[in-house]
């Protein structure tokens, strides 16, 4: 070999040998230990936590208690024991799962060292430790402070560089508790503050590009439209609303801009939200705004209150539009298929008479044992027939029901022994298939029903009765 690249070579070894035992392996004599880098505090001892983060993402915030007085800055207020809230930042709503996550991993930090004086180098910047890349400084009880600067990754020990105030040398801490505690401040806020569940909200108002609707929960699971007139409410609908509310998602927070609506459009929203909740959970009241992004697919969100206007990804002007049509009850009756006791059917064109009775237990059809599976499918279809359309009456027109379609007379199970009758009349005109105009009751409301939906209910008595064939069973080893 070269004796210039053997000297060269033996430089390197000696450098990477020198490294190793004074910093990547620092060795750890009977003064070693591992111990807990916040002795004796508990999670009901902390009243605050200073969080200040290094490259690449600069930042600091400080996290304090509810109820508890933050040792530095303003405005943190709290709002229920043992919850958390951001200073500063008043009504930013956190995370609870992120921040008791973080609040554990501090509380379970754990140091191993001090690493050998013999080992350990004067120069702070060896370990990361004069610009640490995190340093956090939790305060106890009775204000008491301790400040934990972590440094550089070891990556051959896969542990970082510690200082503990009041301690003397460097420690090391594992790589797994640095990741849970180098958190931004938006990593520990909810994306999601609007969150609420459905069986909470009493009412909402709803102003968008397709008109007011006003709806109400007076029961849980029961809602009705309140505006523009009363009328039932389908409960799917309103809370699938709901979840499009609590979804609204935060893609970035834009704090401190609360007071430059109009900069996103939200002075003038295009959509509006009053949403009033159950008793016992704040704020009650709760007004929202979204506009849409100009540039992107994508909207800004605002609600009284909130220290920030949100920046969304998604088009939620588009996904919580609806008019009173869109929460409207489509379902065309309020039972299932099992509450039939019998039905009778009238086809157009003079079609032959179908009556469907439940007689002790099984299903007669035309006075002829029908089968039950087919029947049953039959009465479900009926059951569950939906609108697809709510025409204005000024638009159905005269001779809708003139020649009708088909005509349905349904009992119900019970006492009750009132029919239900429905009725289908003619196409609307336009392109093929057009929607069917039908109408439950004589003075029901006219909806339209999908064609296919209007010829699945048309009942034949041949396919409501057994098989006169049926395939045979194949035999054992076929």
């Amino acid at each position: 070999m070269n004796p210039k690249k053997t000297l060269i070579l033996a430089a390197v070894l000696v450098a990477a040998t020198v490294y190793l035992l004074k910093v990547s392996i620092p060795r750890q004599e009977s003064e070693a230990k591992t111990q807990a880098a916040l002795k004796g505090q508990a999670a009901q001892d902390l009243s605050s936590v200073v969080v200040s983060l290094g490259e690449p993402s600069v930042e600091s915030y400080m996290l304090v208690r509810a109820g508890a007085q933050p040792t530095q800055g303003e405005g943190a207020e709290g709002t229920a024991q043992g919850e958390w809230e951001l200073d500063g930042l008043k009504g930013a709503v956190l995370e609870r799962t992120a921040v008791a996550q973080f609040v554990e991993a501090l509380l379970g930090l754990k140091v191993t060292g001090p690493i050998s004086q013999r080992s350990q180098s004067q120069d702070f910047s060896t370990y990361g430790l004069d610009k640490p890349a995190l340093t956090l400084v939790a305060h106890g009880a009775g204000g008491a402070a301790t400040e934990i600067a972590l440094g550089k990754e070891n990556a051959f020990l896969s542990q970082r560089y510690a200082k503990v105030s009041g301690r003397d040398g460097i420690f090391m801490v594992e790589t797994q508790p640095f990741t849970a505690l180098n958190k931004r401040a938006a990593d520990l806020r909810s994306r999601t503050p609007l969150k609420v569940a459905a069986a909470d909200v009493r009412e909402i108002t709803l102003e968008s590009p397709k008109g007011k609707v006003k709806v109400a929960q007076p029961v849980v699971g029961e809602w009705k439209i309140v505006e523009p007139r009363e009328l039932p409410a389908s409960s799917e609908d309103v809370d699938a609303l709901v979840a499009s509310i609590s979804g609204l998602s935060a893609q970035e927070f834009l704090d401190g801009q609360q007071a430059q609506l109009a900069r996103f459009g939200l002075d003038k929203p295009a959509v509006k939200i009053l949403m009033l909740v159950r008793p016992g959970l704040e704020p009650q009241a709760r007004t929202i705004s979204v506009a849409s992004q100009e540039a992107e697919k994508g909207s800004y969100f605002f609600y009284e209150g909130a220290p920030s206007v949100f920046k969304s990804s998604a088009d939620a002007v588009a996904t919580l539009s609806r008019s009173a049509d869109d929460l409207r009850e489509k379902r065309l009756f309020g039972f299932s298929g099992s509450a039939i006791a019998s039905i009778q059917a009238q086809g157009a064109g003079g079609a032959a008479p179908v009556e469907i009775v439940e007689a002790k237990g099984d299903w007669e059809v035309n006075k002829k044992a029908g089968d039950p599976v087919f029947v049953d499918d039959y009465l479900n279809d009926v059951a569950a027939l939906k609108a697809s359309e709510f025409p204005d009456a000024a638009s159905v027109p005269k001779d809708a029901f003139a020649d009708p379609f088909l005509s349905l007379t349904i009992v119900k199970k019970g006492d009750a022994k009132e029919p239900v009758s429905l009725v289908v009349g003619k196409a609307r005109s336009g392109p093929a298939p057009a929607p069917r105009y039908a109408r439950v009751g004589d003075n029901g409301p006219v909806v339209l029903i999908a064609d296919v939906e209007a010829k699945r209910i048309v009942p034949h008595e041949e396919a409501l009765l057994p098989a006169k064939n049926p395939a045979p069973l194949p035999r054992p080893g076929r």
